[in-house]
This record gives structure tokens, C-alpha cells and sequence, in this order.
């Protein structure tokens, strides 16, 4: 949400806050009570967007690390005890692929890294029955499985995060300009009919809907020309 954005949310919430404390005065003009609702809308969807717009790429990206981090740190385990069994077996093919080290899966594209450590799950589980000496049994196997469906499904997070934030950010605008259509085409056009009766909301109403931006300077919304009373 940008600086212009808080500011009007703020005259929006001063707004509705001086409506709902006025409800009985405004109840009775039907327009009024439908414009109040279509604004009151507008107000929750805008701030369920801003929760949306501001989740934060990067701890998910972090998270994404960590994840990778115990996955390579869990792989290279079993790649070095299966590796262990090849060499003592003279198979090379099966030593040379699971001649690996942290590093194979803490660098280069993050998906790969996957693909990797899945190879790794692969060739430890057509061994299994040569490797329990060496500490392979089936529940690490299965133990590592799981660490990399949790590093897989962390992959595509933050880039979700960010364009959640974009479509969001496209949304909070169309609510904008909506809550500020339902302001100046209905209810500011119809609030001065309550100044007979309730003067002080009036009041009220037109203070809140002037914005004060957050460098504490203020430039005043659009507001309704109040009607002149009926001339005896």
C-alpha cells in the first residue's frame, strides 16, 4: 500500500467510524444506507488486500534455504554410506554417482537440487538390502524422502508470494476507487439532508473526510456543498 493509499484508508476508517456512531440518524434515507454499505465493503476488502500485498518474499525465501540446507545435509548422509558400499564392492557406477558433498545441493538452480537428492533416494533404495551395515536402513530413507517433498514444495512459494502481492496490489486499487465513488457520488451527496436533524454529524462527517497525509501536512477530500435551508 503506498503512503497515498494509508492516508486515504485513514479518512476512510475516520469516516465509517462517524457513521456507525450516527446510525440512527442515517437509517432512515435508503441511498444512504446502501451507498454506507457498498463504502463498508470496500473498506474490508481493501484492508484483507493489504494483508496479502505485504507478505514478505523473503522470509519465505529463507525458509526455502533451510529446507534445502537439511535436505543436502540428510542426502549427502546416505550418498556417502552407500558410497562406502559401492567402494567396497567395486561397483564404480554406484560410486560415482553418489560421490557427492553438501555443496552438490547448496549451489546452482534450486530445482536441481531436488532432482539430485531424489537420485540419491533412488539408488540407496535399490541397494537397501547390501546397506544396513553401513546405516541405511528404510525409515532414513524414508526420513529423507520426506525432507525433500518439503524442499520441493517450498520451491515455488516466494514467487507466489510476490505475485499474490501484484494481483493484490491491481485489486486494492479497484477498491479504492470504488469506496471513493460510493463517497462522493452517494453519500456526500446526500449527508447535508441530516443537517437539520443531526448538525453535528454533519460536522463530524466532513472533518473525517479530510485526509491528512502521514508528513503531517493535509489536503482536504472532496466534500459536499452543504445545501442552504429553504427560504421562508
Amino acid at each position: 500500500m503506498t503512503s497515498k493509499q494509508e492516508n486515504k484508508l485513514s479518512m476512510f476508517l475516520a469516516v465509517k467510524a462517524v457513521c456507525d456512531r450516527n446510525n440512527s440518524t442515517w437509517q432512515t434515507l435508503q441511498a444512504f444506507v446502501d451507498g454506507y454499505a457498498d463504502f463498508g465493503a470496500r473498506v474490508i476488502n481493501i484492508q484483507n488486500l493489504a494483508q496479502s500485498q505485504a507478505v514478505d518474499s523473503t522470509g519465505l525465501s529463507a525458509d526455502k534455504e533451510a529446507l534445502r540446507k537439511t535436505m543436502a545435509n540428510a542426502t549427502v548422509e546416505i550418498a556417502l554410506a552407500t558410497n562406502a558400499y559401492a567402494k567396497k564392492v567395486k561397483n564404480n557406477d554406484l560410486a560415482a554417482k553418489t560421490n557427492v558433498s553438501v555443496s552438490t545441493y547448496m549451489e546452482g538452480r534450486d530445482t536441481l537440487a531436488a532432482t539430485n537428492a531424489l537420485n540419491i533416494h533412488a539408488a540407496a533404495t535399490a541397494n537397501l538390502a547390501n546397506l544396513a551395515p553401513y546405516g541405511v536402513t528404510a525409515a532414513k530413507l524414508t526420513a529423507l524422502k520426506a525432507k525433500i517433498d518439503a524442499y520441493s514444495a517450498s520451491l515455488s512459494k516466494p514467487r507466489d508470494a510476490v505475485a499474490s502481492g501484484s494481483t493484490a496490489t491491481k485489486q486494492m486499487s479497484d477498491e479504492f476507487d470504488a469506496a471513493d465513488a460510493a463517497l462522493n457520488d452517494q453519500m456526500d451527496a446526500l449527508v447535508p439532508q441530516f443537517a437539520a436533524s443531526n448538525a453535528k454529524f454533519v460536522e463530524d462527517y466532513n472533518n473525517a473526510r479530510i485526509i491528512v497525509d502521514s508528513g503531517g501536512g493535509k489536503a482536504k477530500a472532496k466534500t459536499p456543498t452543504p445545501t442552504p435551508p429553504p427560504t421562508p
